[in-house]
């Protein structure tokens, strides 16, 4: 992560390794997620939603997160997928009423609510906890490109997911 010159802006650059994806997270408004390199979509939704919506992307598209929205990114390529988000405000500088507020109850070293799991009271969902739908989504698609997924040491793969598509 860093701040652009000392601005209301910042960014931060996340890779995913291939044949892997993030845990779904939710924040604040004004992130525009772009593509750098790879292959991939996401998955949005709201809290309570029954249902996903898909977004496919690949190097040059960009994609924003609506205001406490949960998303979760995929790579379903042949090379790491990389991306670049910036937002307006930020943690030195929080322009935004939601993000000072926030702030006011933080001490130092204190983590991010995106990196906290829902379950502490943060904005990140865990893999265990996670709609068990979102892994076989992401499964059916490694399977359809060849790809054995590296992600057992996080989610295991169920039994009738295992056998090569026919």
């Amino acid at each position: 992560m860093f701040v652009l010159a000392d601005g209301t802006m910042h960014a931060h650059i996340s890779e995913m390794p291939v044949r892997t994806y993030e845990k779904a997270h939710r924040h604040g408004p004004s992130f525009h997620v772009m593509c750098v390199m790879g292959q991939g979509f996401s998955l949005p939704w709201y809290e309570h939603e029954q249902d996903f919506r898909r977004i496919d992307w690949k190097h040059g598209m960009a994609l924003v997160p609506a205001d406490r929205q949960f998303h979760q990114h995929f790579n379903t390529g042949p090379q790491p997928a990389r991306y670049l988000a910036t937002a307006v405000s930020g943690l030195r500088y929080p322009t935004m009423l939601a993000q000072r507020v926030s702030l006011l109850g933080a001490k130092e070293g204190d983590t991010p609510a995106v990196s906290e799991s829902v379950k502490e009271g943060g904005d990140q969902i865990e893999y265990e906890d996670q709609d068990p739908r979102i892994h076989r989504i992401w499964l059916e698609d490694m399977r359809k490109n060849g790809a054995p997924p590296k992600m057992e040491k996080y989610i295991a793969t169920p039994e009738d997911m295992k056998a090569p598509a026919c």
